[in-house]
This record gives structure tokens, C-alpha cells and sequence, in this order.
């Protein structure tokens, strides 16, 4: 395994250690089948990650993924360039331009239905490999990275209402799909969105009082056909300040 996919696996595993105390004392060791091994006490809870994006293309493949190494390499040219005295605002600008609306037309063709089973045929080709990772440590809990375009969802409820939401919503579906393989002991969801995690999900917390039917990307932040168009002022040479 490549050192920045590991990196990557990390990032999602020390999000949920630092948003669960109860963690604290637990020695890491980092592995294959199961990725992290947690020992305290002799006892090991074995975690494996995996992710499930929201934004696929027609192989569902990560799209949000992709994005996010573009975003990088187009961050350290410019970043390079500047640091040169070579910075082309106008040639930044058209990136970042290109950038947003790749985003934009990625976001408004979400489909809720082949995200859930992209989301299904993933978890449940993991939890068929539960007894090999068993095999290792005493029990298994699965860390599911899951890549958003931005936080901006509106949700559907059971009874028909809407709300928006600004963290990745967390559905009866993905309750479904989490509740029928016992044999794994917790699920975690750490959404992923520019390079930031966010535990949404934790079943060690106790359960929802409420489930939502499905969600999609806020239709009023997406121009559709409109395109985002950057104008850029020349301000001069930077200064330090």
C-alpha cells in the first residue's frame, strides 16, 4: 500500500479517536486486513476502512477523490509559482473556475439510489472478510470514509418533510445496510470534503430517534446550466505584510 493512501486511512481514523474519549490509552498498529489494530489491555478491536463517495462516475469510481487530487496539484503549481514571482492571477483563476464547476455539475447529478448501492455492494464486500480480519484481534468495527462535494443536503424524512443539513445525512437505508452483518461489532461514518473529516455517524453512541428516507445536494446552491465565471482585478504585486 502506497504511503498516501495509508496517510489518507490515518486522517479518517484520527478524526474518530479525537471525537471519542473513551479511546484514550489504546496503542495503534498499522496493518493490512484489518488497516489499524487498537490494543489496550490485551484486548484488540480490529478497524477497517473503506470508502464509499457520493459523487461516482459510470463505473463508480470515486469522482470526489479525483477532485481532490486535482484541487491538490492545482494548489502546489500556483502555490510554486507565487512563491517564484511567477503568479498568473488570470491562469489561477481559470483553474479554480474549471475547478468549481466540475464540482457544481458533479453535485447535480447525485443519484441517491446508485450511491446507496454503491454504498451496499462495498460495506457488504468488506463484511464478507470479517473472519479473516478476525483472525488478528477480538473484535471488528468498520470505518467508512464517505467523499461529499460540499455540506450543503437537503433531506427527506420518513413522512414526507425536508430540511436542510449541513453534515452528510444518515439514512434508514445506510441504518439498513449497517444493522444486518452483527458479526461487525460498531460502524463509524467519517464524511470527507476538501481535505476535512467529520464523524457523522457512530453506532457505539447509541441509535437515531429518527430516520431519514433519503437526501440529495441543496438544488439552490447548484446553477445547473449557469456557469461560475471568476472576475479577476489586477491588484498589483503582493506585498508581504
Amino acid at each position: 500500500m502506497s504511503g498516501e493512501k495509508k496517510s489518507l486511512e490515518r486522517n479518517a481514523l484520527d478524526a474518530f479517536l479525537q471525537s471519542n474519549r473513551k479511546l484514550k490509552g489504546y496503542t495503534i498498529d498499522d496493518g493490512e486486513r484489518p488497516d489499524f489494530v487498537l490494543t489496550k489491555n490485551g484486548h484488540k478491536i480490529g478497524i477497517e476502512h473503506f470508502r464509499a463517495d457520493t459523487i461516482l462516475n459510470e463505473h463508480t469510481d470515486s469522482e470526489s477523490m479525483k477532485f481532490d487530487g486535482q484541487r491538490k496539484k492545482m494548489y502546489e503549481k500556483h502555490h510554486a509559482k507565487l512563491l517564484n514571482d511567477e503568479f498568473d492571477a488570470d491562469a489561477s483563476a481559470k483553474d479554480i473556475e474549471t475547478s468549481i464547476n466540475k464540482s457544481l455539475d458533479a453535485a447535480s447529478k447525485f443519484d441517491y439510489k446508485v450511491f446507496i448501492n454503491n454504498l451496499k455492494d462495498v460495506f457488504e464486500q468488506h463484511a464478507n472478510k470479517v473472519s479473516e480480519y478476525k483472525k488478528k484481534c477480538d473484535e471488528v468495527w468498520f470505518l467508512i470514509d464517505i467523499g461529499i462535494e460540499n455540506d450543503h443536503f437537503t433531506a427527506e424524512f420518513d413522512n414526507g418533510g425536508l430540511t436542510k443539513m449541513n453534515v452528510l445525512p444518515v439514512t434508514g437505508d445506510m441504518f439498513n445496510i449497517f444493522d444486518k452483518h452483527k458479526e461487525i461489532s460498531r460502524v463509524i461514518v467519517c464524511s470527507r470534503c476538501l481535505g476535512r473529516y467529520k464523524i457523522v455517524y457512530d453506532s457505539g453512541s447509541g441509535k437515531y430517534s429518527y430516520k431519514i428516507r433519503s437526501f440529495t445536494y441543496t438544488e439552490a446552491l447548484i446553477p445547473g446550466s449557469r456557469q461560475i465565471k471568476l472576475d479577476v482585478k489586477d491588484t498589483g504585486k503582493e506585498v508581504e505584510s
